[in-house]
This record gives C-alpha cells, sequence and structure tokens, in this order.
C-alpha cells in the first residue's frame, strides 16, 4: 500500500503543473508524520487561505517543524491553542491560558497530530484576496477534494468562511448524497462527508477580530457536541 507521504508527493506534482499555478511559487503543504499521524486518537487537518511568502523551497509543514511558529504573532498563537484543546480533552481557557508558554513549547509534539495546508497554494500577501481564493478553490478543487482524502482526517478545520463554502461548493459538485450539511445546538455548521466520514467545520480565521476567551470556548464546546 502506498504511503500518505508518497501520495502527496504525486498529489503535489500534479497540482504544480495545473493551470492555475502557472504564474505563481508553488508551495506545497508538506508532509504528515506517518507515526504520529496513523497513531493519533483524532486527526486534525486545519485548512488556511494561502501562505504569505513568496520564498520558494520549502512547505508548509517544514515550517511547523522548524518552529516557525515561534516567531509569528497573529495566526500561530492562536492555533496553537485551538489545536492543542481538540488533541487535549477541551480544557478549559483559563487553563490553557495560565500554561500557554509551556504549551506553546509543547507545540511541536502534539503538531505531529495536526496537519496544515493551503487551498491556494500559490503565495499571495499579507491580505488574503478572497476573489482570488475562490477561483483558486473553483479551479483546483478536485484537488483540494483528494488532498482530503489521501490525508483522511477525523476533522477539518475550515480557518475562514471562504474555505468552508469553497468546500461546501465543490462537495455539491459531487452531489447532495456525498455530504451532509448541519449545525450544532449553538449554532456552529458543519459538513459529514460521507465518502470519509470527515467532520469539516466552519470557523473564522485565527486573525479575525473576536475575543480570544470567546473564539475558544465556543469552538471546543460545539466540537464536543459534534464527536
Amino acid at each position: 500500500m502506498i504511503n500518505i507521504n508518497s501520495q502527496l508527493d504525486d498529489l503535489f506534482e500534479q497540482w504544480k503543473m495545473h493551470s492555475a499555478c502557472g504564474e505563481g511559487i508553488f508551495i506545497p503543504d508538506g508532509h504528515v508524520n506517518e507515526e504520529a499521524w496513523s497513531g493519533a486518537e483524532l486527526k486534525v487537518m486545519v485548512l488556511l487561505k494561502e501562505v504569505n511568502s513568496s520564498d520558494s523551497g520549502w512547505n508548509l509543514q517544514q515550517f511547523v517543524r522548524e518552529k516557525g511558529y515561534f516567531k509569528e504573532s497573529s495566526t500561530w498563537p492562536t492555533l496553537i491553542r485551538w489545536t492543542y484543546g481538540i488533541l487535549h480533552g477541551f480544557p478549559e481557557y483559563q487553563e490553557v491560558e495560565r500554561r500557554y508558554a509551556e504549551i506553546k513549547e509543547e507545540a511541536n509534539a502534539f503538531f505531529r497530530k495536526v496537519y496544515f495546508a493551503n487551498v491556494k497554494k500559490i503565495a499571495g500577501g499579507s491580505q488574503a484576496n478572497h476573489t482570488s481564493i475562490e477561483r483558486h478553490m473553483q479551479e483546483t478543487g478536485e484537488l483540494l477534494l483528494k488532498q482530503i482524502r489521501i490525508v483522511n482526517p477525523d476533522l477539518v478545520l475550515c480557518c475562514g468562511d471562504v474555505i468552508f463554502q469553497g468546500v461546501h461548493d465543490l462537495l455539491k459538485r459531487e452531489g447532495p448524497w456525498s455530504f451532509e450539511l448541519r449545525q450544532t445546538s449553538g449554532g456552529l455548521e458543519y459538513i459529514r462527508w460521507a465518502d470519509t466520514q470527515t467532520v469539516i467545520i466552519r470557523y473564522h480565521h485565527p486573525n479575525a477580530y473576536y475575543p480570544r476567551a470567546m473564539s475558544y470556548t465556543y469552538l471546543m464546546r460545539e466540537i464536543q457536541k459534534i464527536l
């Protein structure tokens, strides 16, 4: 059986050659940690919009392995809190905040059970252009769905409405039988994808202006209802 990373390598080669990627620098998402991933009780995939670096020769998972998030002050501190909570029994916000310095140091370990991916794999800017992302998802959508199938996560966290709506539109192309759109009692919208039984969650981008405690607590509470 071909392992996940071999399949991802083949997929990224296809993606790089796609006409939608012809005028930009292609930045692949990189590999899963196969050992940690296969042993994880809950496999989490985080979908982000695009990279804002135009430097070639790196990938998103490499950035995580090399602890690039230590230098980043907006997106990653929030993602550290969210993913830690999801993977560690949904602790209260106050506990996470009290231990945040330690949790950040531990992130390299639990990030092995998280797969980060960008829906647009050519470099963008510090401010994502939603029209460009929508168009890119429409053009390369089959490849994105294939990536999710290969990684086969239990939970996909869509960080931004444009991402969730894009995935929803892609699944509608496959037909209404392929997924079920649901909502928790607290109003969190999500999709249960029949192909893989993956849960795809609609949430805001980590940089969106919401009180940190409220954003964390709501996400933890509603995910528990889904799982």
